[in-house]
């Protein structure tokens, strides 16, 4: 297991009577929130979603990091964000992010292992290096693909545990 790799509860996810996109969100408090774009379609499964990042005060995202027990990328910003919210494909994430694996090597491809491996996706305001623990300041969220292929619907989540909510309702306010 990796050492940025922190277990946490198993997604508790519920189906919202209107049919809409599923984000998956989590925050920390004072800090900032993350959202998980998917369609509930299967093809959800095979690619990482896209994630609405969203930080309260002056310091915006620096790092990503995506990381499986057997698997680990990290994404830097090559620009500092403003406007409080950015939105980042992490298949795909573009010319705004470095991608590097868990050693530190480039890395032009990021796909999931399979639909039930869990992720834990964390957001920093500062970056470190390779082999060092992310602060995940603005916040962090433990989703599986499979998941986001099987639901539709917000769900939203404190440091802990989650709730579904509406997608009007994401970000929840700083």
């Amino acid at each position: 297991m990796s050492v940025h790799h922190r277990p946490r509860a198993g997604l508790r996810l519920a189906v919202l009577a209107a049919p809409t996109t599923l984000l998956l969100t989590a925050c920390l408090p004072d800090q900032g929130h993350i959202g998980l774009e998917a369609s509930g379609h299967f093809t959800a499964e095979q690619k990482f979603p896209t994630a609405l990042i969203t930080w309260c005060g002056d310091s915006p995202p620096a790092q990503i990091d995506l990381v499986a027990d057997d698997h680990q990328w990290r994404l830097t910003a090559t620009e500092e964000f403003t406007g409080g919210e950015v939105e980042v494909d992490l298949s795909a994430p573009g010319q705004n992010w470095e991608i590097t694996d868990g050693e530190g090597g480039a890395t032009y491809r990021v796909v999931p292992s399979s639909p039930g491996t869990e992720y834990t996706l964390g957001v920093s305001t500062e970056t470190v290096e390779a082999g060092e623990e992310p602060s995940n300041d603005i916040a962090d969220l433990v989703f599986t693909t499979g998941d986001l292929a099987a639901q539709e619907g917000v769900y939203a989540s404190d440091s802990e545990e989650g709730e579904m909510v509406s997608v009007e309702d994401f970000p929840p306010e700083c």
